[in-house]
């Protein structure tokens, strides 16, 4: 929909008409739920037709003409942007953001409400629910402009096409510019929410630490899962629109969501007791304590994490190198190549869980925190082709950074959200320089390799 000026408003409403992307209604009474569905099903439409105008208060007269409707209500207080907005949450999925203007006709003193209806949406915009009658609008049903013009259904294949064809042009239109961004080294977010969500993150994270140090509270001090040495902990919370679900719902989503490219990838699910994740304080909790296979020794395979149902993930793991590694006193190493992995799997698997959860327009807000750092010196393990030269050791003991990327730019742009979250982590260690192809590589070997 091209951007429409004042001037051009001033004209629509100087002489009213409707065309495809124009719609001229009578007033409407917005107390009664046909009228508000009447509305939906025009923005329904026009949304689909790529945006357009609903122009309220003119009655078509015997020659095709529109003239200003003599039932004008006393105010326009019901024609509020509030107003409008609460009928699109009711009856118009997915919601989307209409703009409401209350403009005079010409030099005169009434004034009309105008609802500029947006377009470039990648999925077809469909009824959400009906009008009481059932016919005016349609739970379900998708609506476009036609001929008339008017506000149906698509009757023909090549309205269909037209629609579809609208859709992919957005979505491919969007991957451009991420893939631009992404060439040109810039992580790409969608637009953000009005509500932040950093601290909501920041309590949940507390209230999970919270949650881990009961569990692990019953054991000796200096137990391998009370990850004595170090640990690294990844908060994520989805900004944006996405699905609420029941914990039992959740779990499963969890469950079938996870991918497992590492080994033993972030959010895994263990179904045998006591090791099952459980509901707990209104969120999934899952933690892999003692266990009697041989791994009690390694902190890397002690994973605790939470999964709310408003889309806030948390989860806190050892470093592998406290365990992962013969002859290697822990608390001493901090490898070069296995971060990459661990931060690339967690935001994949969160980006997963995300998408099977329909989050639209979302970001993941990514906080990640380490601790247990000083005196270590970097190695090369995790792949023993990268060499390394010379001694790197880190003064500083916990780091933390936060970054933000759009749901729908991944994986495309993980490395660049890896790569800003790792890099000041590595300058701590006597300056040293992580190198970005590094990380492309070792996210390009972890994402091809599936368990």
């Amino acid at each position: 929909m091209a951007e429409v000026t004042n001037a051009d408003l001033e004209e629509l409403l100087a002489e009213p008409r409707e065309a495809l992307d124009v719609e001229v209604k009578e007033w409407l009474d917005l107390a009664t739920n046909d009228h508000r569905a009447a509305l939906a099903k025009e923005i329904i439409a026009l949304a689909n037709h790529g945006g357009g105008y609903i122009i309220i208060g003119f009655e078509e007269q015997a020659d095709g003409s529109f003239e200003p409707a003599t039932a004008r209500p006393p105010n326009l207080d019901e024609w509020s942007q509030d107003r409008v907005q609460s009928i699109v949450a009711k009856y118009v999925d997915p919601a989307i953001q209409c703009r409401v203007q209350h403009r005079t006709r010409g030099s005169g003193s009434d004034r009309f409400p105008v609802i500029s209806v947006p377009g470039g949406h990648r999925v077809p915009v469909r009824a959400k629910s009906g009008s009481p009658d059932g016919a005016k609008l349609v739970a379900q049903r998708i609506y476009v402009r036609r001929p008339g013009p008017n506000s149906e259904e698509p009757r023909t294949a090549e309205e269909w096409d037209r629609l579809i064809e609208r859709c992919v042009q957005n979505r491919q239109a969007e991957l451009v510019e991420a893939m631009r961004m992404i060439m040109a080294g810039v992580i790409p977010t969608a637009a953000p929410s009005k509500q932040s969500r950093a601290e909501q993150l920041a309590e949940f994270e507390r209230a999970a630490v919270e949650r881990w140090e009961s569990r692990v509270a019953p054991l000796p001090q200096d137990a391998a899962p009370r990850l004595p040495s170090g640990h690294y902990d990844v908060g994520i919370a989805i900004d944006g629109t996405f699905d609420v679900q029941s914990l039992p719902e959740l779990r499963a989503t969890i469950a079938s969501s996870v991918r497992n490219h590492s080994g033993w990838p972030p959010f895994l699910t263990l179904t045998r007791d006591p090791f099952a994740p459980k509901a707990i304080d209104g969120a999934v909790e899952f933690w892999r304590g003692p266990d009697t296979d041989g791994s009690y020794d390694k902190p890397a395979h002690h994973d605790f994490w939470r999964v709310s149902p408003d889309g806030l993930l948390f989860t806190r793991r050892g470093l592998p190198e406290d365990g992962g590694y013969r002859e290697v006193t822990p608390g001493t190493s901090f490898d070069i190549t296995t971060p990459t992995w661990r931060i690339g799997e967690a935001i994949l698997q969160a980006s997963y869980i995300a998408k099977a959860l329909n989050a639209a327009d979302a970001n993941l807000i990514c906080h990640c925190r380490w601790v247990g750092l000083a005196g270590r010196q970097l190695v090369s393990y995790g792949n023993p082709n990268r060499l390394l030269f010379d001694g790197h050791r880190a003064e500083q003991n916990s780091y933390e950074a936060t970054e933000t990327v759009a749901v729908e730019a991944l994986p495309q742009a993980l490395p660049e959200v890896v790569f800003a979250i790792l890099r000041p982590l590595y300058e701590l260690f006597d300056f040293f320089q992580l190198p970005k192809r590094l990380v492309e590589e070792e996210l390009a070997s972890l994402q091809r390799r599936t368990f």
